[in-house]
């Protein structure tokens, strides 16, 4: 049972940093052309949501509450490994599709489109998970780094 705990735990932490980093700001670059939409409004208040959802301030408790729900009546060691995997799947899956939604918000499609690669790539990853020691490596997946990345150019 620790070791389930310590896996929500690490969880938690690696996926409260998820998609931060520090890219410039695309609204000091110089616009291109006069016709360009503006998508600054919009896009700040995507990225204020988006920063809400990828800081999993909810995530740790949702996640300790599906493992120990998940693990009861389970005696063995493996049982109880399996219904952890299981349970962390279904909470990043969700947490995949939280993401995803302010994606359908944002207005620019570069962004729209970098959003959802990361939900994309967080669900598909998520969905490789076989042991709690995978959930170590979830966000080292260069899919969700690279969408990271792209999200970074417009939230950083």
């Amino acid at each position: 049972m620790r070791r389930a705990l310590a896996a929500v735990v690490l969880g938690g932490a690696l996926l409260a940093t998820a998609a931060c980093g520090s890219a410039a700001d695309p609204a000091a670059a110089p616009a291109t052309s006069a016709a360009a939409p503006d998508y600054s409004a919009n896009t700040k208040q995507v990225c204020g949501a988006l920063e809400e959802v990828l800081a999993g301030k909810t995530l740790e408790a949702e996640t300790t509450k599906a493992v120990t729900d998940a693990v009861k009546g389970k005696t063995t060691e493996a049982q109880i490994d399996k219904a952890t995997v299981d349970a962390m799947k279904k909470v990043f899956a969700k947490w995949a599709d939280g993401i995803a939604a302010e994606a359908a918000k944002a207005e620019d499609p570069k962004l729209k489109a970098g959003i959802q690669a990361f939900a994309t790539a967080l669900k598909a990853q998520a969905a490789t998970m076989k042991t709690i020691d995978d959930a170590d490596k979830l966000m080292d997946g260069s899919e969700i780094e690279k969408a990271g990345a792209e999200i970074d150019k417009f939230c950083a």
